[in-house]
């Protein structure tokens, strides 16, 4: 009977895995057989704004199927690296083991700035309010602004940035789940001081609260505004806006002594890296329905042609000449 009952769910479950596999021919696979244009930040994409209409705008059903494809591509990149992506995260995860030993002293100095300059608390705290959850806001705002001005490009745009938000948000909550990293306010009530460890999956953080690695407001604003900098990199304010926006947002957790400095390196690295892949693969997908019809082998349906010849005698010979289709 239990067996039973748990087959239900299960079979729920893996039903629009079934359903995907048996098409052959769809959105997903499409998207993932374009081997030549790997998933970096060196894909060309264009953000040409025309290019952004009802063949390429981003219905509710293309939204799941992309945020599902999202979901898969960003899950498999780490067992499909380059040699430039290796040597790139190499280095990336060298630096952050080697700010690792700043942390405590980062965490220190940022305090004390807090302590002694009384004009930085209330706007910091405005400022870090604006990430995490409360990020939906504005991207509602933005959303309804694109319907409103009829403007597709921001409206696909504003799409964009929920999918990066809702994968950067799935891989963050995972990772801190695994982590298990107490906070810098989290003091140890009879030493009086707080730990940079990392106590791994299942450790019950004191206090009720949950990881710090990585930042999640760090990670939303940086998945968010990845996506808005690389649509419109053709405007310069928007990617120092985007960004310096995020930078703030992430600042802003350690002035508030929620983070240690190595959370918030993480945590804007995942989510730029799940804003790049977002767009990206947005920009497969409109390539592929700019493609369409373009590629399918066209009807030859025979030829008629006229011709006017001339004669050994001299004589004009018109004639009608059928090409028959192959």
């Amino acid at each position: 009977m239990h067996i039973k009952k748990l087959l239900v769910p299960l079979f729920i479950l893996v039903l629009p895995v079934i359903a995907l596999s048996q098409n052959t021919d769809s959105l997903v696979n499409k998207l993932d057989s374009l081997k030549a244009q790997t998933d970096t930040a060196g894909q060309k994409n264009l953000i040409e704004p025309e290019l952004y209409n009802e063949k390429t705008k981003i219905t509710l059903k293309v939204f799941g199927i992309l945020l599902l494809d999202d979901l898969k591509q960003q899950a498999l990149s780490p067992f499909r690296p380059t040699k430039k992506t290796l040597t790139r995260d190499a280095l990336i995860l060298g630096a952050t083991v080697g700010i690792a030993f700043l942390d405590r002293p980062i965490q220190k100095g940022a305090v004390s700035f807090r302590d002694h300059n009384e004009w930085v608390k209330k706007p910091n705290k405005i400022i870090t309010s604006l990430g995490g959850p409360f990020e939906v806001v504005p991207l509602a705002v933005i959303a309804a602004s694109g319907f409103i001005l009829k403007n597709e490009k921001l409206r696909v745009t504003t799409a964009l940035a929920t999918q990066s938000y809702i994968t950067a948000t799935v891989w963050s909550t995972l990772f801190k789940a695994v982590s298990g990293r107490t906070r810098p306010d989290n003091y140890d009530a009879i030493t009086g001081k707080n730990s940079t460890r990392f106590h791994g999956p299942f450790y019950k953080i004191p206090n009720g609260q949950n990881s710090a690695f990585p930042s999640g407001h760090t990670t939303l604003a940086f998945a968010a505004a990845t996506v808005y900098a690389k649509e419109y990199k053709n405007i310069p304010i928007v990617p120092v806006l985007s960004y310096g926006i995020a930078s703030l947002i992430s600042v802003s957790r350690i002035i508030e002594n929620r983070h240690w400095a190595t959370d918030l390196i993480s945590g804007g690295l995942l989510g730029f890296a799940c804003g790049t892949q977002v767009v990206n693969n947005y920009h497969r997908y409109a390539r592929l329905k700019r493609q369409e019809g373009l590629l399918t082998k066209p009807v030859n349906k025979g030829k008629i042609a006229f011709n006017l010849q001339c004669s050994p005698f001299g004589v004009l010979q018109p004639g009608v000449v059928y090409t028959f289709r192959k």
